[in-house]
């Protein structure tokens, strides 16, 4: 069925921001209205893949533009099933963070996993390289003729010589681009693009976008589908006009104004511990700076036997958020509030921090009552993963909201 395609896949894999990175492209390819398909949500496994090439908008009477698949791996062996039967035409991915170490075992592991979407593919699939991640900018000797790599300006100094003679010499496509304007809910970015030298059909363009979504981890992942779209040899009028219909998948990055001047950043859909970090990272925007911060974390799941120290790890850069509530729910969860109260009490202390906790069988939205008038002009951040529901708070937190006026 794969083999009747008379259309490109693009593949997306990556530890997180897949989903995102999927909808980012699929925007910016459906210029002039035209159709692309792409993965439902996150039905990215076995299944997922298998409903996604098999979808009836793909009959050969009014095939889409383009189809993109997102790929999600949680053991040994289940990327080079994936391509196998996806067989890209063009490749991305997006960060390389520990992720699903129950199965995989390892970061190392999942990172060489991860690696086999751009190994295994086709040799006539077109990897697109996001250098911005450090293990791909690790391994991008290995690009060929015809890839694309995605480069901050600020990355060009730490490439190796035989990266920079393949960019250099145009050789691979090339976008780089700069994070020029940086806003807690929003980032400007200034995006050059540089197609493959002797490329007749695609011209040189520089343009100038906002992303709608907080953090530097969304602008990065935003250039990789710009640079994706643009290999396709869409107009640089085409693709800015195509941006502006974007929207933002549910439960990710998610910013709200609710009533009391109450900030909720919604990234409760799933967690990682890259994730995490991108997450509070975005908190430390210079507009959220003099506000309170409220954080409802739930766990990371399906870490595996590594789970306490990924969950222990997050705690020097928590600690980093003066002015917080940090309410923690779930059993992993449980370590760092144990953690956090027995050795850093001088923090709690000083007030700078409160610290609470609720178990995995109690409901999140307890946290709403216990807060009080302390969500009041507050950014809330609302992330775990999928299994902790954490929506039911979202959900509570928006009735409160209403309750207000």
């Amino acid at each position: 069925f794969r083999e009747e395609f008379n259309f490109p896949l693009f593949a997306v894999g990556g530890s997180n921001g897949k989903t995102t990175t999927k909808e980012m492209l699929g925007a910016l390819l459906a210029s002039n209205g035209a159709l692309v398909t792409r993965t439902y949500k996150s039905e990215n496994g076995f299944l997922g893949l298998a409903i996604t090439l098999t979808k009836e908008s793909h009959n050969k009477s009014n095939p889409p533009k383009a189809l993109i698949a997102e790929i999600g791996i949680d053991e040994v062996g289940a990327m080079s099933e994936h391509v196998a039967i996806a067989q890209p035409d063009v490749a991305l991915l997006t960060a390389l963070g520990p992720e699903h170490l129950a199965g995989l075992g390892s970061w190392d592991t999942a990172v060489e996993e991860e690696l086999l979407l751009f190994r295994k593919s086709p040799n006539k699939c077109q990897r697109v390289w996001q250098l911005s991640e450090p293990r791909l900018a690790a391994v991008a000797h290995e690009m060929r003729q015809g890839d694309v790599v995605v480069l901050d300006e600020l990355d060009t100094p730490q490439l190796d010589a035989k990266t920079l003679e393949l960019i250099q010499a145009r050789k691979v496509g090339c976008l780089l681009f700069k994070v020029v304007d940086q806003r807690a809910t929003h980032s400007v970015l200034r995006a050059q693009w540089r197609p493959q030298s002797g490329n007749a059909l695609q011209k040189d363009w520089t343009t100038q976008i906002s992303v709608p979504l907080p953090g530097i981890h969304n602008a990065r992942n935003f250039a990789l589908a710009l640079a994706t779209a643009a290999l396709t040899g869409a107009s640089q009028s085409d693709l800015e006009a195509a941006w502006q219909k974007f929207t933002p998948p549910e439960m990710r990055s998610r910013v709200v104004q609710l009533s009391g001047e109450t900030t909720l950043y919604d990234d409760c859909y799933n967690a990682s511990p890259a994730s995490m970090d991108a997450a509070f990272d975005a908190l430390l925007a210079s507009e959220w700076k003099s506000k309170h911060k409220v954080l409802i974390l739930g766990d990371m799941l399906d870490l595996g036997t590594e789970s306490k120290s990924w969950h222990l790890g997050l705690i020097p850069k928590l600690l980093k958020i003066e002015n917080s509530d940090l309410c923690l729910f779930g059993t992993a969860m449980y370590d760092v509030y144990t953690e956090i109260k027995i050795n850093h009490s001088d923090e709690l202390q000083s007030g700078k921090i409160q610290l609470r906790h609720a178990g995995p069988n109690e409901n999140p939205a307890q946290f709403l009552t216990e807060l009080g008038e302390r969500l009041r002009g507050a950014v809330v951040l609302v992330k775990g993963s999928r299994g902790m529901d954490l929506g039911r708070f979202v959900k509570s937190c928006e009735e409160w909201s209403s309750a207000q006026g």
